[in-house]
């Protein structure tokens, strides 16, 4: 918003000069009375030129003479009489020589008006570059009628309910924000973050004109600047000094950072709801990064922006800043004794303002030049290497301009020269300004209608502060498969077909792979070849000796027995006879070698007869058996072994494992344990909620659970609350020290079913829930959220 400078008068004539005519004022002066705290003034604008001045009243009432034939004589003396006083020829003179040097007399021009032409379309200084665009004021009240709606009481209720709804929203969503600029920090971003501020810009810019034009005023310029470099529109709206009220002004000043304000609190809500991966989502961040702290810039009142413009306003004191910086000066200079310059009279009030004021702003300029000069001077921290030396130049520049002009505010004008930072509004299109105003405000409405929208703000008070509400925690969601298995070879061998493909569905029990089986099978088949010998064996045992070669050998062994027995009974007579010498020692010798032969034959046939007793002993039976066993043991394992090289799935779900994977399976060699693939349980998903600590109270087992994924926006999916993790983790995932617990943001995991018979839900998707933790009554939901909106350490500190 621009609005031209207003003098406090016309401009000074030299004391002394003789009027020989009676002068006549122009007709066509556009005249408005202002009371302020400082009395009566009157602002008078010369359609011609564009240029305002504000008049006291004694000034007008002696304009108000001028009618060009009226003395000045008479009119000299008219003023004596109206106010009592002396006036002296030569200031009258002077008066209406300034009048004339202004223009505002019939016959004589503005000084400054020029040929159309000619007229600079640039104007300032390079840190305060405009460019003149064009006359706005048709298009201004062509769209009048279409933004009529937003200058009515309903549109600033709802917009300043968006403005609180957004601010509630940022507040919540601060670290969200903070971590989504990010976004905005490349160098790719620059041309797109410049082209919205102007678009933003540009709004700011037309709600001002557009008020202005709506409560009456004219807005006869709209064009191009450079504030330091960075480009803006401007839209001069000088014509609001002409509006008798102050609100009506300052609610000219305000439209453009409240409309401004509007957008924020619209981007920030859009950047809440829509994806970040959208356009619009970025659009609004840039949005709600440039204009939420270019709002708080540009209604500080140091700054000569919107927040100048309303403070001058609000204090009905034209050229603020220029009045306040000479009074400081004029009391600098004071100070150190120096008398080159005298104020004006001025009131109290205004003195105070202008201490204040100009105390305030001289150190906030001079402390931001400091700042840019450190900046600059400061290791070459604007621009490294070479670029140093011209930073530092250019902020140098910046710096000297600055300060020599607010030297030049303190020391080197009086209080009523215009601050030369204010826009010069010398070049209107002459033709005079609207003199309809339109109607702006509203009536107050009845009492009945009063009474109807109170009962009505009452009852929706009571509604949502009474109606029991269902208490809803959001929280970000990981989608896991209820049960994640994973398919492994429990033997080593060679891969010899896989079966199935990444997607397809399986049971429990359904091939997955089959191993190479040559080596374990013909092991297998020894093994049983094995076990029929051992068998085989154990039959011949368990069945023992032949019972005629058992009775054959008893029978020999009888007969020996009787052998011996005849043998030793010969010998014994033959004994008897060569005791007596009846036989020869020979015949003797001979008997005695039969009976030896006999005995060795017994002896013999009852070997024969034990061995083949023996021959059934049961430890010969055990240890058959239990080679059978070892057999039978080893052609099980084999089996098992032989059963093992056919992976099957463990669960029934959905194959995971990537084709590719899968498809160079075959011919690879596997070691015991190693990964074939991995089946998810899919009909049944595992949702892994985030849970912020101060929101864990509320939650249970069993409580509904409503998801939403980012895959499948336009469906919603319900499941139950099935656990709660036992211990709080950090905010990356990792469980917290017990030596730390004051660490911040705490969070506790909380595992939920979701049925997914549909096979939408995929594992590793990402999206929001929301846990419906009861209905609660309003206060109750106040209380929760008042307790949470409070540290606890503040709980200790009573």
């Amino acid at each position: 918003m621009l609005s031209a400078a207003l003098p406090d008068t016309v401009p000074r004539a030299s004391r002394g000069v003789m009027i020989s005519s009676a002068p006549k004022l122009r007709t066509d002066l556009i005249v408005q009375e202002r009371q302020t705290p400082d009395g009566r003034f009157f602002v008078v604008k010369e359609p011609a030129s564009g240029n305002f001045f504000r008049i006291r009243e004694a000034e007008h009432f002696i304009a108000q003479q001028l009618d060009g034939e009226t003395p000045i004589e008479v009119v000299r003396r008219r003023t004596e009489h109206q106010f009592d006083t002396t006036l002296p020829a030569a200031t009258l003179n002077a008066f209406i020589t300034s009048l004339k040097a202004a223009g505002l007399l019939h016959g004589d021009a503005a000084p400054t008006t020029q040929p159309a032409g000619r007229r600079w379309r640039l104007r300032g200084n390079p840190l305060y570059l405009r460019f003149k665009l064009f006359d706005p004021d048709r298009l201004f009240t062509r769209l009048g009628p279409w933004v009529r709606p937003c200058f009515t009481p309903h549109f600033l209720v709802l917009s300043a309910a968006l403005i609180l709804l957004a601010i509630g929203t940022a507040t919540a969503s601060w670290h969200g924000i903070i971590l989504d600029f990010s976004r905005l920090y490349r160098f790719s971003t620059v041309w797109l973050v410049l082209a919205v501020s102007f678009l933003v810009v540009s709004a700011h810019e037309f709600a001002h004109g557009l008020t202005c034009k709506y409560f009456g005023g004219a807005v006869r310029e709209l064009g191009f600047m450079l504030i330091y470099f960075q480009p803006a529109l401007y839209c001069n709206v000088s014509d609001a000094w002409l509006f008798p009220k102050t609100s009506t002004r300052l609610w000219v000043g305000v439209a453009g950072p409240y409309f401004e304000l509007v957008l924020w609190a619209l981007a920030t809500l859009l950047w809440r709801v829509t994806d970040r991966e959208t356009w619009i989502n970025y659009l609004a961040l840039i949005v709600m990064a440039t204009s939420g702290i270019k709002t708080c810039f540009n209604l500080n009142p140091l700054i000569k922006l919107d927040g100048y413009y309303l403070l001058s306003d609000y204090l009905e004191i034209p050229n603020l800043r220029a009045r306040a910086f000479s009074h400081v000066g004029t009391l600098i200079m004071r100070l150190f004794g120096s008398a080159r310059r005298t104020e004006e009279d001025v009131a109290p009030r205004e003195r105070r303002i202008y201490l204040i004021y100009g105390v305030a702003a001289l150190a906030g300029s001079l402390s931001l030049l400091g700042y840019i000069g450190y900046l600059a001077t400061a290791s070459g921290y604007l621009a490294p290497g070479r670029g140093s030396a011209i930073a530092v130049l250019l902020s140098a520049c910046i710096v000297v301009m600055k300060v020599r002009r607010r030297f030049r505010r303190l020391f080197g004008r009086s209080s009523a020269a215009p601050d030369p930072d204010d826009f010069d509004d010398s070049e209107g299109t002459p033709t005079p300004g609207s003199s309809e105003p339109a109607p702006g405000g509203s009536t107050d409405g009845s009492p009945r209608r009063r009474r109807l929208a109170w009962t009505a703000l009452t009852a929706t008070g009571a509604l949502l502060f009474l109606v029991p509400r269902e208490l809803r925690i959001p929280a970000a969601v990981d989608v896991l498969p209820s049960q994640n298995a994973d398919v492994r070879s429990a033997v080593e061998g060679i891969i010899e077909k896989v079966y199935v493909d990444e997607g397809n569905s399986v049971r429990a029990g359904d091939v997955i792979a089959r191993l190479s089986d040559w080596d374990t099978r013909t092991e297998l088949e020894k093994t049983k070849a094995d076990i029929r010998d051992a068998r085989a064996k154990l039959t011949l045992l368990e069945a023992g000796p032949n019972p005629e070669e058992v009775e054959g050998a008893k029978v020999a062994v009888s007969k020996a027995a009787d052998q011996l027995r005849y043998a030793q009974s010969h010998l014994g007579r033959f004994r008897s006879l060569f005791a007596e010498g009846l036989v020869a020692q020979a015949e003797f010798e001979d008997k005695q070698q039969v009976a030896t032969w006999a005995a060795n034959d017994l002896e013999e046939a009852k070997r024969k007869l034990s061995a083949l007793l023996s021959s059934i002993r049961p430890e010969q039976i055990e240890e058959a058996k239990a080679q059978i066993e070892r057999l039978e043991t080893q052609r099980r394992y084999l089996e098992e072994q032989l059963r093992l090289l056919t992976i099957v799935s463990p669960v029934t779900g959905v194959v995971a494992t990537p084709s590719r994977q899968l498809k160079e399976l075959p011919g690879q060699l596997i070691r015991k344990g190693d990964l074939v693939a991995k089946v998810y349980e899919m009909d049944t998903i595992a949702a892994q909620l985030v849970i912020s600590e101060k929101d864990i109270a509320d939650i249970r087992v069993g409580q509904g659970v409503a998801l939403k994924v980012r895959a499948y926006p336009d469906e919603t999916f319900q499941g139950t609350v099935t656990a709660i993790a036992t211990s709080a983790q950090g905010s990356l995932g990792e469980p917290q020290a017990a030596g730390n617990p004051a660490s911040a943001d705490k969070t506790v995991l909380v595992t939920t079913e979701i049925d997914n018979h549909s096979r939408l839900l995929k594992p590793e998707m990402t999206g929001q829930a929301k846990i419906f933790c009861g209905r609660r009554r309003g206060p109750e939901l106040f209380m929760r959220r008042l307790a949470r909106t409070f540290k606890v350490e503040f709980w200790g500190w009573w």
